[in-house]
């Protein structure tokens, strides 16, 4: 994971037509839920509440987030777009909600959040819909809110938020293994529920890792003695220069392994 900035970067869908010319649809329709949800909870206590996806995967909402994310899935930061066209993930489950322990769905779920941009991000489908599904587990289950009514900041999610939390202060790497960073229960409960160990991403993360530290040892091999070297030493730089944009996979990884001594690499004077 890596931490994600949506800041002023909300899409705006604008209804062309009627009464509501011109104002933002997820604002609008986040409303009309809070009204039906009065008029009518059974249906949301029940389960039979549908949500639109044309509503919260609209043409404007999925482009803008793979924009954000630079392709990549919110939480195994696998780059999905060139094979997939990914999943809208509800960080909080829209519809109804489990623990990491119970698998039972619980109604109503976050409702009211359904078509909440901060509620809305890029997933690859096996964490979202192998892995995360309904999920949602609280540090303090005693402080589940239950309906839009409620004070939402009185929660605490188990798992790392992508956006309001920094990934890195929670979850680490040693060589291309994830690891829990110091102990936190936060990291421990999103890397194992969403089985960001999983043999398949390791075994890319470690494709990646290997690439680097060779780069690295070629850079360190290169004398600085003829022009023929030195412009061999820029090539190399540059290629290590690639692996620190956003749009990289696992820059994680990247970072906890490496960042420091590509930093040095760049700062060096050739």
């Amino acid at each position: 994971m890596i931490k994600i900035d949506k800041t002023g970067k909300r899409p705006t869908i604008l209804i062309k037509q009627g009464a509501d010319k011109g104002k933002d649809k997820l604002l609008i329709e986040t409303e009309k839920l809070k009204k039906d949800y009065l008029s009518n909870p059974a249906a949301y206590k029940t389960g039979k509440k549908k949500f639109s996806s044309d509503i919260y995967a609209h043409e404007d909402i999925k482009p803008a987030l793979i924009e954000i994310q630079n392709g990549k899935c919110c939480f195994c930061e696998s780059r999905i777009t060139h094979i997939t066209y990914g999943d809208v993930e509800h960080f909080r489950p829209k519809k109804a909600w489990t623990t990491i322990s119970n698998r039972k769905y619980n109604y109503p779920g976050y409702y009211w959040l359904a078509y909440d941009w901060d509620n809305l991000f890029l997933s690859c489908q096996l964490c979202n819909q192998r892995y995360k599904r309904n999920m949602f587990p609280l540090v303090d289950e005693s402080k589940r809110t239950f309906d839009h009514t409620c004070n939402l900041d009185d929660e605490e999610p188990l798992f790392v938020h992508p956006e309001k939390l920094a990934p890195e202060d929670h979850i680490t790497f040693e060589g291309a293994f994830i690891k829990v960073k110091d102990g936190s229960l936060k990291g421990e409960a999103t890397i194992k529920s969403l089985d960001l160990e999983r043999i398949e991403l390791y075994e890319t993360r470690n494709e990646i890792y290997q690439l680097i530290e060779k780069l690295i040892k070629v850079y360190k091999l290169i004398p600085d003695i003829v022009p023929e070297s030195v412009a061999t030493k820029i090539e190399v730089r540059d290629e290590l220069r690639k692996v620190l944009k956003p749009e990289y996979q696992y820059l994680n990884m990247i970072r906890a392994n490496f960042g420091k001594e590509i930093q040095k690499i760049l700062d060096d004077a050739i």
